[in-house]
């Protein structure tokens, strides 16, 4: 059901996601494309904004700064598990990989490497007080239409 709350969040994690995204695009490799990565992930934070963080809206501030922080981490680990899966895809269509078992584990250390490229202190502000502001900003939108 539509909610002022579901849209507030969808829309305010989507602006966390983009961010955080954006600002990882400067810790890529060179010559690593970023084509459509923030799209994605403002994409994941429409997408857990609307049902994580504003199905849970109307309990309180503290709930929802725990909330907001909460939707921040499955934002970071939906993306990066989409592009491990990604990447791992792309070099199994390279034939990289002997068996399907190599391809898992390949993407368990794809998960690993892209979370510590993550490990700047922007991109970490940006989903830990984006999430949080996002969640007390979702909470006033709860408590303001009801």
């Amino acid at each position: 059901m539509l909610t002022a709350a579901k849209l507030v969040a969808a829309l305010l994690f989507a602006g966390v996601g983009y961010g955080a995204a954006y600002l990882v695009t400067d810790t890529f490799p060179e010559g690593q494309l970023a084509t459509y990565f923030p799209a994605s992930i403002a994409g994941i934070g429409l997408w857990q904004g609307w049902y994580v963080m504003g199905g849970r809206a109307g309990h309180g501030y503290y709930a929802a700064l725990g909330n907001g922080f909460r939707t921040s981490v499955q934002i970071t680990f939906f993306g990066l598990l989409l592009f491990a899966l990604r990447e791992m895809f792309m070099r199994s269509a390279s034939l990289r990989y002997d068996g399907p078992g190599e391809a898992v584990i390949a993407t368990l250390e794809l998960f690993l490497e892209y979370f510590w490229q993550m490990q700047t202190a922007p991109v970490l502000v940006t989903l830990t007080l984006g999430g949080a502001l996002a969640g007390l900003l979702t909470e006033k939108a709860a408590r303001s239409w009801r």
